[in-house]
This record gives structure tokens, sequence and C-alpha cells, in this order.
């Protein structure tokens, strides 16, 4: 029997434009088994205002639901896709206390079957980018304009308890400032800024928040890659970068520790899994029987690109 997974790419196949962001993360190794919270804990503390979370063995819907329900004033949400109802009920009982609800989502996901978004815009304002030339990718939510959830993770069954996924939530009005401003974006049509958009800074979270359309996302990953000593590790569901391949091919050739895991229903054309392993750069495929949907670098176990 096959792998239980959906087309490699889908009807969008070979358009140009992705709504994604990523982010560069300057602190001690985010991704570390030792800092993933057991149980429930408080989400944030002085000490560390930041989580990682990991599905399967994580509850991503759960920690989800719970920011959402202790929402005071406000959630934008940029979901990719929106199909579990537990999310969608959380989503609709913050709207009915108060707190000012807004969905950006693909036009195309939000047809689906399994949707829950037609049944949401009845109550509050759901929106979508109309455009068939585009993926709206984001998987981000702002709450009270202070907390970030973002990460590899869309609202779904199977990216909840199947799929390998991450989720990281961050407490930072700077930060959900930025994702905030490109909510804004999504919402009023806008695929650029009007204006120059500024280059992304270190804040003083010491994160740098990045948007396709707006930055350069593959360069940042370049000079990322450019400034490791010691190790690069990477998950990624698709990995087609000639540049990046390249990147971690050299780093390979000056002794730097390399691991890579890719997601084998990816293997076609345009990945660079085989020229890497051409080359004995040690990567693999993964051994989930459905998406390892992970998409992030580990530079010197103390910056995460995700």
């Amino acid at each position: 029997m096959g792998r239980k997974k959906q087309a490699k790419v889908g009807m969008k196949e070979g358009f140009r434009y992705y709504f994604l962001c990523f982010l560069l993360l300057f602190f001690p190794l985010l991704f570390s088994s030792d800092c993933r919270p057991k149980n429930k804990p408080p989400f944030f503390s002085s000490q560390q205002p930041y989580y990682a979370y990991f599905s399967p063995q994580d509850s991503l819907y759960a920690h989800l639901v719970r920011l959402i329900q202790e929402a005071e004033k406000s959630i934008y949400a940029a979901f990719y896709k929106l199909e579990l109802k537990e999310v969608s009920d959380a989503l609709l009982e913050a709207h009915k206390r108060g707190v000012k609800v807004r969905i950006f989502s693909d036009d195309m996901t939000s047809r689906g079957e399994k949707s829950r978004l037609d049944s949401l815009n009845k109550f509050f304002p759901v929106k979508t980018d109309k455009d068939p030339a585009s993926f709206m990718h984001h998987k981000f939510c702002v709450i009270d304009e202070k907390i970030v959830w973002t990460g590899s993770f869309n609202p779904t069954y199977s990216g909840s308890s199947r799929e390998n996924n991450n989720a990281v939530v961050i407490m930072s009005s700077l930060v959900a400032a930025q994702f905030i401003e490109e909510f804004e974006r999504l919402w009023e049509g806008e695929l650029l800024s009007p204006g120059p958009t500024p280059s992304p800074v270190l804040l003083e979270s010491g994160i740098k928040v990045y948007f396709s359309l707006h930055h350069n996302p593959e360069e940042a990953i370049l000079q990322s890659l450019e400034k490791a000593k010691e190790s690069i590790y990477f998950a990624l569901f698709t990995f087609t970068s000639q540049e990046i391949a390249q990147a971690i091919i050299h780093k390979f050739a000056e002794n730097i520790e390399i691991k890579g895991i890719l997601e084998k229903n990816q293997d076609g054309p345009f990945s660079r899994f085989h020229s890497l392993k051409r080359l004995r750069v040690p990567v693999r495929w993964d051994r989930n029987f459905y998406f390892m949907h992970h998409k992030f670098f580990i530079i010197d176990q103390k910056i995460v690109i995700t």
C-alpha cells in the first residue's frame, strides 16, 4: 500500500508567487528537546518568552486552541488551511466574547470540502487571496498584538496528528507588529508594499522576520549558512534551491557537520537530494508514512531559521 499522501504540488503547480515568512532566531537552540515544555506549562516567563512545539508528539492544535482561548482583544490569523473543528470553535467562541477576529486564507484551500472558513465567515470577516496564480501559504496567528504563533503547522487533522510539524510561539510586541503589518497588506490586497519595504532588523527579542515578495529570504538563508562554523542541520519538506544546495556542499567541503532530512514524496526533477547524495553530503529521506512537513535550518546549534 502506498503512502497516504496528497499530490506533490497540486493544482497550482508551476505558479510562482508564494506568501510565506520565516524567522531568523538568534538565541540558544529553540528546537532542542530540553526546551520543549512538558504537559501544560505557562506559555511564557521573563526567562523564556518563546516555546517550540512539535507534532505528532505534541498536540499542536491544543496549544493553538489554548492561545485563542486566552485572547482578550484581537486575533489576526493567516492560515493556508483551516480544517480543525477545535480551532474554528475556539475562534468562534473568542468572537462571541468580544475579541476582534479576522482570518485570511488561500482561495483554493478555502473551498475545500473540509474547510471551516465558510461557516466562520457568517460571524466575522474572512478573506482569501482570490488569486489562482499564488499560494497564500502563511501559517501564523497574532494574539492581542503581542503573541505570535507561526511555523509549518496547518490546522488540519493530518497536520496535528500525522505529519512532522513545528510551531513556534513568541511573546514580543515588536515581532507581532511585523506580522500584523503583513496581515494588513494581505487584507488590503497588496501583493507588494506601496513603498520600499524596510530591511529586516535584529529585534530586541533576538529575531529577524522575513516575508517573501517583500524581502529576499533565500539570500538571508545563504548569508546565515555561510557563517556556519561547526554544523548545519536541516529538515525540509521541499528543497529545490540550487544556490542553497551549493552553499551546503561548500560547507561540507570545509568539514562543517551536515545533517539533512527531506520529504520522500517531494522527490522529483528539481529536488536537490540526489545532487547532495552524489557528493556524499549526509542527507536522507524521511520515514514518516505521511508528510515530514518541517521547513527549518539549525546553524551551529544556536541559530534557527524556520
